[in-house]
């Protein structure tokens, strides 16, 4: 009987109900579909996968910028301080120049007073002699 069916295209399956397409066929779309919706599924968990991977991908590459901004800032405080010893330390070289310089000037002017001191010590020594 279920040849007599299957060549006007019905057929009988396991639980005895009566299909349009072979049992074989019906099973294979009822996997296929199984499969598809299993695809399906696995596809959409890998999209939230991929979307909560961007997400900490963008924080972390702001992370990065933030850390880079920070960076910059410090390595330019660094030259500045750098500028400012340098600059300190001319400025110290040119004063110990300077005050070497009012030193040697100094030296000289006291050996000059020692000097007129003497020959006055010496005018004055000679006054008291004579007299």
């Amino acid at each position: 009987m279920s040849e007599e069916l299957a060549k006007v295209g019905l057929y009988i399956d396991d639980l005895y109900l009566l299909r349009v397409i072979e049992p074989e066929i019906a099973n294979e779309t009822n996997d296929l579909r199984h499969d598809c919706t299993s695809y399906s599924d696995k596809l959409q968990d890998f999209q939230t996968l991929i979307q909560s991977f961007i997400r900490v991908a963008e924080d972390f590459g702001a992370e990065v910028e933030r850390e880079k901004i920070r960076t910059i800032g410090i390595q330019n405080l660094v030259k500045n301080l750098s500028k400012q010893r340098e600059s300190e330390h001319q400025k110290i070289q040119s004063q110990i120049v300077e005050k070497s310089l009012e030193l040697e000037r100094l030296k000289i002017e006291l050996q000059h007073l020692q000097r007129i001191e003497s020959e006055q010590q010496e005018i004055i020594d000679n006054f008291y002699q004579s007299q």
